[in-house]
């Protein structure tokens, strides 16, 4: 089943690669506008594939079509690279992802041509053109995907929320769709401390030998709770603004959260936590 999957997703993925750099190059002769709504709109055909391919049932609670006139910026909690999948096959989206897989060999590339924004978190002085990249992509009615916490985990807390992202939504008036994404089984089994880490990626995880195991996996439920979203207008643009509604988004995705009580704060990183390394949906 392992191989069987396995192929299906590199068939699958060198297919939509073609289609892609086509669509890239219809736009660019046509002049077409909204390049990068175009190219969110074909990455969630992909992704939806994927996502049958690897047998993620998704249900999904609230409004699927608060973002579909694109614009909105879509923040969630982060388990691992399957997150990216699940939401980019509800929403069409564009990613955010670590500057390091822009330099991996043809996956570098894909994530480029469909419209990834990349990130060094090391250099606080690149944010200024992380938030600008961002808004181009708002400007054109694209969907973009952030994972506040700048890390994944193994899903027991909810990490305090990076404000410096939502300068972008600020500067356009970029309304803001807070999801709560929860795992909730695996083969049939409840997600739990003993079985989660088959699904989860996070800390010193190696991606190769979690994703072939991921891949054994008969099905894998999730549920995706949409929360009301947050409209940016009434904010000024500014460092407490930021903070302001980095909190705001942080409150909206710990509502849909059934975290144990301790976590209903944002909790210190303990040993564990402050060694997990970034991750994202195209990580």
């Amino acid at each position: 089943m392992q191989r069987v999957k396995l192929v299906a997703l590199i068939f699958t993925w060198a297919v939509f690669f073609v289609l892609m750099v086509l669509i890239h190059l219809g736009v660019s002769l046509f002049r077409l506008p909204g390049r990068w709504r175009i190219v969110s709109k074909v990455s969630r055909c992909l992704v939806a594939t994927l996502r049958t391919i690897l047998n993620l049932k998704v249900t999904i609670e609230g409004d699927g079509d608060l973002a579909a006139n694109g614009g909105y910026v879509i923040v969630s909690n982060h388990m691992g690279y399957l997150d990216g999948i699940v939401l980019g096959s509800v929403f069409p989206l564009l990613y955010v992802s670590k500057k390091e897989v822009r330099h991996w060999p043809v996956i570098g590339a894909w994530t480029a041509l469909c419209g990834t924004i990349f990130i060094d978190r090391e250099r606080k002085d690149q944010v200024p053109l992380l938030v600008e990249e961002i808004v181009q992509k708002l400007k054109q009615k694209a969907n973009v995907l952030i994972f506040p916490e700048g890390t994944s985990t193994n899903g027991e807390t909810l990490l305090p929320f990076q404000s410096a992202p939502f300068a972008a939504p600020l500067r356009v008036g970029a309304p803001i769709l807070p999801i709560s994404l929860t795992y909730t089984r695996i083969d049939h089994d409840s997600v739990s401390p003993s079985n989660r880490d088959m699904v989860y990626w996070y800390g010193d995880m190696e991606f190769a030998s979690h994703f072939w195991k991921l891949l054994a996996l008969r099905n894998i439920e999730v549920v995706v709770k949409i929360r009301p979203e947050i409209e940016t207008s009434g904010y000024k643009n500014s460092s407490l603004s930021r903070k302001q509604l980095s909190q705001a988004c942080y409150d909206a995705v710990l509502g849909g959260l059934n975290l144990p009580d301790h976590s209903a704060s944002p909790p210190a990183r303990d040993s564990r936590a402050s060694s997990l390394r970034p991750r994202s949906a195209a990580s």
